[in-house]
């Protein structure tokens, strides 16, 4: 007893402080969402309403669009700066490792945060004025009462204002590591949040109240992460003076921050302009099925992504203490993780969503079993593909702009030549032959040449075998 009770106590320690743990517990508590929230929204909404909290749900994602990269750029030199890096040896990744953060450099970059956040602010609110009320206009009209589908959006744009301003908080709480810390009270965020839209459901709440609920704990979220970092690393962050843009540290990031913007616009976003191109024009039914479809695969990519995103500060931080065996180690074993998450969700959404949507008398159809399996064969391939440029991006060198703007021309290509003939079908295909043409090869020939990797090797313990397992589900799927 006295021997397994302290080697309990460590493994909840152990638990409680790890990153990829606590990131995979926020998603398993926004998974909620998956789990209670859908479904009773497909079953008390519309198909109209079902259609329009979707096309909503694409916009506020859409935020990282107008971030243009920053968030990520700034993270990774926030990891540069807490390996004890200088101003002037952010872009080199010449760094003296002194095995303590700089935090005079830390100052420099939150401050050109704090001058950079608010502008971007200006033009999110601004696209979504402008660019949003045109798109979600007709989604609205095909409502039987369009009063609470202008209001709800009212309070979208209005809540839209805050939301870059969050991200300087998150970025300084990811960037130092507090990632464990971040994700927890991410979770306890969760929880509340899917409770109270639980509660609106069974209740009879509409689409107007899921909206206010939604965005009011987002913005919630924000004044949560400004207290956490105004608390760690004994208050710090609030005695970094503002004193404006640090143009050396402006000239760093911001060629990074281009290249992934354009690189996020020409895959995320593309993406999920589709589903805002076929809202225009496509029935409230088949529109519902398709957004709820991409809903689901970006759930589940997003959720897979908990093994390996959780883990780029610390990439970054070994890359500048010259530690390229552990940084290739640590990276093999996220990715492996990251794709078997990505396989087994699918298969078991794929599984299970159907019955259950029969079940409850949904309103909406689960996607049939060849537009799912194309989904998830795109995402897969775009899953390994991003890990891979998320490796090398790790050297500063970014070419997202490159990799996701060809990627994306060719999407746009395939998806146009293609509708005319396979109509929805065109959305998902055109993604697998973009990332087949293109982004995945390119972006991992790029890793293996800069760390040293041989192919084999390396994917024989990753990627081969999850991707069996995924093949061998939609063989099957389709024979049966």
């Amino acid at each position: 007893m006295t021997i397994s009770y302290p080697l309990y106590r460590i493994s909840l320690l152990e638990i409680w402080n790890s990153p990829t743990l606590m990131t995979w517990g926020s998603f398993l508590t926004k998974s909620l969402n998956l789990l209670f929230v859908i479904p009773l929204l497909v079953k008390n909404f519309t198909t109209a309403e079902i259609s329009l909290w979707f096309l909503f749900i694409i916009f506020i994602g859409l935020q990282m669009l107008v971030d243009l990269g920053f968030s990520p750029t700034f993270i990774r030199v926030i990891a540069y700066a807490m390996g004890g890096a200088e101003v002037s040896e952010l872009k080199s990744l010449k760094v003296k490792n002194t095995g303590q953060p700089n935090w005079k450099t830390m100052e420099q970059i939150c401050s050109t945060m704090r001058f950079i956040y608010p502008r971007v602010n200006v033009l999110w609110t601004a696209f979504l004025v402008i660019f949003g009320t045109i798109a979600v206009h007709r989604p609205i009209c095909m409502l039987e009462n369009p009063f609470p589908g202008w209001a709800s959006w009212a309070v979208i744009l209005t809540a839209s204002t805050m939301m870059m301003w969050g991200n300087l908080f998150s970025c300084y709480l990811q960037g130092i590591n507090k990632i464990a810390l971040f994700r927890r009270w991410e979770m306890i965020f969760s929880i509340g949040s899917t409770l109270t839209s639980i509660s609106i459901l069974l209740l009879g709440g509409g689409l107007f109240s899921m909206i206010v609920a939604h965005q009011g704990w987002q913005v919630f979220n924000i004044f949560r992460n400004r207290w956490l970092a105004g608390i760690v690393e004994e208050g710090r962050f609030k005695r970094f003076s503002a004193s404006g843009k640090n143009e050396e540290v402006f000239k760093t990031v911001w060629p990074s921050t281009w290249r992934s913007g354009l690189g996020i616009f020409m895959s995320y976003g593309l993406v999920q302009a589709s589903g805002i191109f076929y809202a225009q024009i496509g029935t409230s039914a088949s529109v519902a099925s398709y957004l709820l479809a991409l809903r689901l695969i970006q759930f589940v990519s997003q959720f897979s992504q908990a093994p390996f995103y959780s883990k780029l500060p610390l990439f970054a931080r070994l890359l500048s203490e010259n530690r390229e065996t552990d940084f290739v180690r640590l990276a093999k074993k996220g990715m492996s993780l990251s794709h078997f998450t990505f396989v087994l969700g699918f298969i078991f959404l794929g599984l299970f969503c159907n019955p259950v949507f029969s079940l409850i008398g949904a309103n909406v159809d689960f996607p049939s079993s060849n537009l799912w399996a194309l989904l998830g064969l795109g995402f897969f391939l775009e899953r390994y593909g991003a890990m891979h440029i998320q490796l090398y991006s790790t050297t500063n060198d970014i070419i997202w702009h490159v990799a996701n703007g060809v990627t994306g021309v060719l999407f746009i290509i395939f998806s146009l030549s293609l509708f005319p003939h396979f109509g929805v079908y065109a959305f998902p295909t055109a993604i697998v032959f973009g990332n087949v043409c293109f982004y995945s090869w390119y972006s991992a020939v790029h890793s293996y040449k800069t760390f040293r990797m041989d192919f084999l090797d390396f994917e024989s313990g990753t990627t081969f075998a999850p991707l069996g397992l995924f093949l061998l589900y939609t063989i099957g799927k389709f024979f049966i």
